[in-house]
């Protein structure tokens, strides 16, 4: 089981997030914090120099995280796909 541990970032995106898209994003980091590669979570590695990773939020909204030293997950980001990657 990983640790989860959010950014400043995160959870400002996380508090404008629609109140059903935030409910669904708390069930899915309970999946995440478990296993990051559940296929619930459609999990994606990005590409480029950093190792961070995306997890799917319904269809139109994504997470962006990353893996720390000790068992921890680094979320980063949350938005809609048509903004996430642009912020990165």
């Amino acid at each position: 089981m990983y640790e989860i541990q959010t950014t400043a970032t995160f959870r400002k995106s996380f508090e404008k997030l629609p109140r059903g898209i935030q409910k669904k994003a708390h069930g899915l980091l309970e999946i995440l914090a478990f296993d990051y590669r559940d296929a619930r979570l459609h999990t994606k590695k990005l590409h480029g120099n950093r190792v961070e990773y995306s997890f799917r939020i319904y269809r139109d909204y994504r997470g962006i995280f990353c893996f720390e030293d000790g068992g921890i997950i680094l979320l980063l980001h949350i938005a809609h796909r048509k903004d996430i990657y642009k912020e990165l």
